[in-house]
């Protein structure tokens, strides 16, 4: 019955420590160590479990102190070590004491003894999110138009890039590979030339040269000048009849969802992205989804991580039906064939400039609040009631990229008439792997509005904006971050 019990948290802790809303599952963690524990009495793993002591409290100090992914590294270390511990004591799950049967698989062929039948507990499946996606999107590599004489790929970070494609698509004669923020790799394919630029910058690539680009997760990573010079490039080097392929998350999913990813600009629709293309002189021959997050009846959101399960979605019938269903799936798959229309630059940067006035402040609001407040709907929108005892992280996020210049970043807050001393704190933390702090300031009783100034001189990523609390008195604090951002760069669409 531990094994059993213990699972579901093992999955849990590779899931949070695999995505990038790891505190939005934070929230659920004590609950279900603290279910585990209670059905544990007279096991010794019971009191390994009870050794690990994660409670709400030092996960949100954990989250302070920047120490949040290796907590939770440590915690799945620590269950898989009691899950081995588990099965060498054999412990006695107590469903099968009851009666019920595990689910087995019955094999004759292989027993020692003739006319005998062995019998192996069936595990459930654990799932990876990554992998899930990746053979999805090599499947339908595999099913791209064939015989590229030459390929160019926007977006190439690193050799497994190109074996990959050469194991799904197949050899190309040539291929073009042409990157920006990766290193050029220390050994590449015979048939590869890279080429460190960014993907609206191809110069360096003749006109009509190419039968096939594809740019593979990277388009969301491009700020809409980039986007409109990539699709017009795209169009200028591959030949009358080739082909163009991009896949992306898809905003309509990733909004409902809160997700984000700290080097993101802002996601397409799929509407947007047909739109786009057409204006770029480019005519769509398929279109498919990854990994089917809403309901297409109900319009009902699901969980993006397979393990968390659905009650009515089975995993597999969320991939197979994702297929045709872009619209309602985390991936949007295109692929377009070159027209002899010539590309509307004008016409593409107007409509990225309405697209980005519209995703980008969604883009900045994409805060993960710990799920145990009450909160408050207003005409301004959410608040957040912080009660007096709760000493912690209340909000942060969005883990999004600030372009170089001066930035204004605002909270608003309401404070306890009865408050004398500070009560809160706000901070400003950029970076992926190593966050830091760039700024912090104390909230004090009375004061509504923190604000501050940020000078950024490049592009940073994974800035988060953080409110936390004391636990001195309670507040109230929207769930809303105004930036104002004066770029160095006038040329970005705004």
């Amino acid at each position: 019955m531990m094994r059993k019990l213990l699972k579901p948290i093992k999955n849990f802790i590779r899931s949070a420590i695999g995505t990038n809303g790891v505190a939005e599952l934070v929230a659920t963690f004590e609950g279900k160590l603290t279910s585990i524990l209670t059905s544990v009495k007279e096991n010794r793993a019971a009191e390994q479990l009870s050794a690990i002591d994660v409670k709400l409290e030092a996960l949100s100090h954990s989250i302070n102190s920047n120490s949040l992914a290796n907590h939770m590294q440590a915690l799945g270390e620590k269950l898989e070590v009691l899950l081995e511990q588990v099965d060498a004591n054999a412990v006695t799950d107590k469903s099968e004491a009851s009666g019920a049967k595990p689910k087995i698989i019955l094999d004759a062929e292989t027993s020692t003894c003739a006319g005998a039948i062995t019998a192996t507990t069936f595990p459930e499946p654990t799932y990876d999110f990554n992998l899930i996606l990746h053979q999805a999107r090599s499947s339908l590599m595999r099913d791209m138009p064939p015989n590229a004489e030459r390929l160019l790929s926007a977006g190439c970070s690193g050799r497994w890039y190109f074996d990959w494609i050469a194991q799904t698509y197949g050899y190309v004669p040539q291929h073009l590979g042409i990157e920006y923020y990766s290193p050029k790799p220390d050994s590449l394919p015979n048939n590869v030339t890279w080429i460190a630029n960014t993907a609206g910058n191809m110069e360096a690539v003749s006109d009509k040269s190419c039968d096939l680009l594809i740019s593979g997760q990277n388009i969301e990573h491009l700020w809409p000048d980039d986007i409109a010079d990539f699709l017009v490039e795209s169009a200028r080097v591959l030949n009358t009849g080739g082909t163009l392929c991009v896949d992306t998350p898809n905003r309509t999913i990733t909004k409902l969802l809160g997700w984000s990813q700290p080097e993101h600009t802002i996601e397409l629709t799929a509407p947007e992205m047909r739109q786009l293309l057409d204006l770029a002189g480019f005519e769509i021959t398929k279109e498919a989804g990854i990994w089917l997050c809403q309901d297409p009846k109900t319009c009902r959101v699901m969980s993006i991580d397979p393990n968390a399960g659905d009650p009515e979605w089975s995993v597999t019938e969320r991939i197979f039906s994702a297929a045709d269903k872009p619209e309602h799936s985390f991936i949007w798959w295109m692929e377009s064939r070159r027209t002899e229309r010539e590309p509307d630059r004008e016409g593409l940067r107007k409509l990225l400039a309405s697209i980005f006035t519209v995703a980008w402040p969604e883009r900045i609001q994409r805060l993960v609040v710990l799920p145990v407040f009450n909160t408050e709907h207003r005409s301004d929108g959410e608040w957040i009631v912080v009660p007096p005892m709760h000493d912690g992280l209340v909000f942060y996020g969005p883990y999004m990229p600030l372009r170089a210049g001066r930035h204004l970043v605002t909270f608003e807050f309401e404070s306890d008439p009865t408050a004398t001393a500070t009560f809160a704190r706000c901070d400003i933390m950029v970076g992926g792997k190593e966050p830091r702090i760039i700024d912090q300031r104390e909230v004090l009783p009375n004061e509504t509005n923190v604000t501050f100034e940020v000078k950024v001189s490049e592009l940073t990523f994974g800035a988060q904006f953080r409110c936390i609390s004391i636990g001195r008195s309670g507040f109230k604090v929207r769930r809303y971050i105004k930036l104002v951002e004066e770029l160095d760069d006038v040329t970005q669409i705004e």
